[in-house]
């Protein structure tokens, strides 16, 4: 099903690039330059999803490392604390630990 999907996009992104195959002159602060219409929507959509994605990065950072500590916690108290499963002490102490 994936695959079908991929191909689909890939085919409506062919018949997009060839149907806006004109050229378009772009200009940013200084620099000018020509470019198929297809192209220029293709770096636009692709700085677009840059800068989403750099707008996003501390947010993402930040609630990875409250998961890390939720689960360090958990980790913690899910551990019972250690109990002794020998036999109880004896009641005196040994020969070579009494007074003289």
């Amino acid at each position: 099903m994936r695959n079908v999907l991929l191909a689909v996009l890939v085919v409506l992104a062919a018949v997009f690039a060839l149907q806006n195959f004109h050229t378009v002159e772009l200009s940013f602060v200084i620099w000018r330059f020509e470019s198929s219409l297809s192209v220029a929507l293709l770096l636009a959509l692709v700085l677009g999803v840059l800068i989403g994605a750099l707008a996003m990065l501390p947010w993402t950072l930040r609630t990875r490392k409250e998961v890390r500590q939720v689960r360090h916690q958990l980790a913690d108290a899910a551990v019972p604390p250690a109990t002794p499963r020998s036999s109880p002490a004896p009641a005196t102490l040994p020969a070579q630990n009494k007074p003289r």
